[in-house]
């Protein structure tokens, strides 16, 4: 279990999976009006910008300045895709779509944009996460994984949104940390048997 934990994709996301949860329990506080805009559950953007920043200071080897500015650029990517999703909800063209429809868009939309935020602070840092593959895999995830955006209304509160997309992002920047050849030659390596 532990050799599974020191892979980059693995170990990031358990770190976002127990950011999730904290992040679903301990808030922060919000200063706006929905549906104004304003900086909404303060302290759930930093704990998913801690994780992406150690990872892109730990395997990503940036440095610890670049490791500060993901945090910050993920915060900004949490409080965007709030935003986002308020406008969508309830300020933009209120009666544009039924009720139904826009808890999804909204989910959708600002899922895609949290993620491409925390993709661009960190691709900034971590070359590996320039691509084409690394960007549409996380922008992708983070809006399929968005979708769970209405559940939040019907289920104990924010983590049935905040524990798979937190866990799928994170994992998802620390799988494509790994340079293309190492994960061939670390998918080739065939683990002992045992009991």
């Amino acid at each position: 279990m532990s050799a599974l934990l020191r892979h980059p994709a693995s170990f990031l996301a358990v770190c976002g999976l127990f950011s999730a949860v904290l992040g679903s329990q301990l808030v922060g506080g919000s200063y706006g009006s929905a549906p104004q805009p304003g900086l909404y559950l303060v302290l759930t953007g930093v704990w998913f910008g801690l994780v992406a920043g150690y990872g892109v200071w730990r395997f990503g080897h940036a440095s610890a300045a670049s490791a500060v500015t993901v945090v910050l650029t993920t915060w900004v990517a949490w409080e965007a895709a709030v935003n986002v999703a308020i406008q969508i909800d309830g300020g933009w063209y209120p009666e544009a779509m039924p009720g139904f429809l826009k808890g999804y868009s909204a989910g959708f939309v600002a899922g895609a944009v949290g993620a491409a935020i925390t993709w661009a602070g960190a691709a900034i840092a971590v070359p590996s996460l320039r691509g084409k593959l690394a960007f549409g895999s996380i922008v992708v995830a983070g809006a399929l994984l968005g979708l769970l955006l209405p559940a939040t209304n019907y289920y104990d509160g924010g983590a049935v949104l905040l524990v798979p997309w937190q866990a799928t992002i994170a994992g998802l920047l620390g799988f494509n940390m790994v340079p293309s050849s190492g994960r061939r030659r670390r998918s080739s390596v065939t683990l002992p048997s045992g009991g």
